[in-house]
This record gives structure tokens, C-alpha cells and sequence, in this order.
């Protein structure tokens, strides 16, 4: 299979978003990507100037983009604000792209949630190659149709045991109880994915954190609580009570 059809097949349906307010560079990145394969989209500046941040991020949410390629330094908006609403929305990815190449821009973007970061002036080959990574790590964790996790739980609750029972539903981002359905975003599903599949074993916070970041999904310490915080909120609103534990100075452990 050549690289144009491992690209057709990759991209196949897969919209490709542009916010880059340079219509030169715009229109050329639009016709470059589909001439490879992609479905492209160049989002012009007189769609979103004079908007609010929370429209412009609703354009692009509305667009439901497989990927974005997001410049920082757009005209009366702030692309790493763009970026950082719009992922805390959707599991999207963004490739956020920049004329400043320096290391605390990179960091900058990282932390408001881009998957990856290129400089100007890039060739497009080398942006071709930034995307397909991005789309294989982030992607390659979508689950068969046909894949769930059940899980069985015996929790001692005054002096008696109470058995309750929940599926985690991989390729529909949820879980299902009893008491309901939770959504979960795509970091509490990785959460409760590793510990599912070590149920009864203590995972150390650095373990979790490690496989979310071999996922493509960057979190520091902070926000792996955040996370954790949330998935059990999550549960319990569905009736799935004390299911994880914090073992002090060790990890968590889905009982």
C-alpha cells in the first residue's frame, strides 16, 4: 500500500480544521492536505472576527474537526485560549502552530491542551508527518465495537458487604450502572480503563500518568487529581459508590 492510500485510508471521512488568518498559507494548507487525502477546511478570519471566545470555539465545535491546526497569533483572538476551551470540550486533537519557535511557547501550548506543536516556516511534508502521529497516538486507542470491561465489586459498607456492578463501555467514552450512565471525558475513561484492568491492585500515580502520556494525553500531577476527583463524583452520581480507593503515598485501587 502506497503512503497516498495509507493516508485515504487513515483520513477517510476525517475532517481537518485550519484557523490560520494568513489566506495564502490557508488556502495552501487546505489544497496540500487534499491533495493527500484529508478532508480540509480553511475556517477564514471573517468567520470568527468580532466574536466572542465562546462563539469562536462553538464554530469550531460545530464543525466537529478530527483534527485542528490552530496558529497562535491570531488577529483579535487568543489561540492558546482557543485552544485550551476548546479542548476542555472535546477530545479533538490540536496541532497548534506558531512563527515563535522557542521552548516556553511550546510549553505554553502544551499546556493549554495541544497535542503537538510546529513552528513557521514548516514544509508540508513535515506537517503531513506531525499530523499522522498525532492521529495514530490519539486515535489508536478507540476501542471494537464490541469491547466493554465489567466489573464486579464486594464493598464492606457498615459491617455488611454490598455487591454492586458497572461496564465501561470503551468505545462509547461511558459507563454503565445500575443506578445510570455517566459520560466520561477522554482522560477519566483512560483512568478507569487502567484501573479496571488492575483491579484489586494498587496503581501508582506515576503509572497512570505515564500511560495517559503515552496516549498523547498531557497531564502533571495537579490535574490527574482533578481527573480522579471528577470519575468518582461520576460514579457515585450513578450509584457506584467507595469503588476507587486512595491508598496514601501508593496510588489508587479499584476494588
Amino acid at each position: 500500500m502506497n503512503c497516498k492510500i495509507q493516508r485515504q485510508v487513515l483520513s477517510e471521512m476525517k475532517k481537518i480544521g485550519i484557523m490560520e488568518d494568513d489566506e495564502a498559507m490557508g488556502k495552501e494548507l487546505q489544497y496540500y492536505l487534499e491533495s493527500n487525502g484529508y478532508e480540509a477546511r480553511w475556517v477564514e478570519p471573517s468567520e470568527y472576527a468580532g466574536k466572542k471566545p465562546e462563539e469562536v470555539v462553538k464554530l469550531l465545535l460545530d464543525e466537529a474537526f478530527y483534527l485542528l491546526l490552530l496558529d497562535i497569533g491570531l488577529p483579535g483572538v487568543n489561540g492558546l485560549h482557543i485552544c485550551k476551551e476548546y479542548r476542555r470540550q472535546t477530545d479533538s486533537p490540536v496541532i497548534m502552530i506558531t512563527s515563535k519557535n522557542d521552548d516556553l511557547t511550546e510549553l505554553m501550548a502544551i499546556n493549554n491542551g495541544a497535542d503537538d506543536f510546529v513552528a513557521k516556516p514548516f514544509n508540508p511534508q513535515i506537517l503531513i508527518a506531525h499530523m499522522e502521529s498525532v492521529l495514530k497516538r490519539v486515535y489508536k486507542t478507540a476501542a471494537p465495537a464490541s469491547e466493554e470491561i465489567s466489573v464486579t465489586q464486594e464493598i464492606e459498607e457498615n459491617g455488611a458487604v454490598r455487591k454492586q456492578e458497572f461496564t465501561l463501555e470503551l468505545l462509547k467514552g461511558r459507563v454503565n450502572a445500575e443506578g445510570g450512565t455517566a459520560e466520561l471525558s477522554k482522560n477519566e475513561l483512560q483512568i478507569l480503563k487502567i484501573l479496571a484492568k488492575n483491579q484489586g491492585n494498587i496503581v501508582s500515580r506515576d503509572d497512570i500518568m505515564n500511560e495517559l502520556w503515552d496516549n498523547c494525553m498531557f497531564v502533571d500531577d495537579n490535574t490527574l487529581t482533578v481527573n480522579m476527583t471528577r470519575l468518582k463524583g461520576k460514579l457515585e452520581e450513578i450509584g457506584i459508590r467507595g469503588a476507587i480507593v486512595t491508598k496514601r503515598g501508593m496510588g489508587y485501587q479499584l476494588l
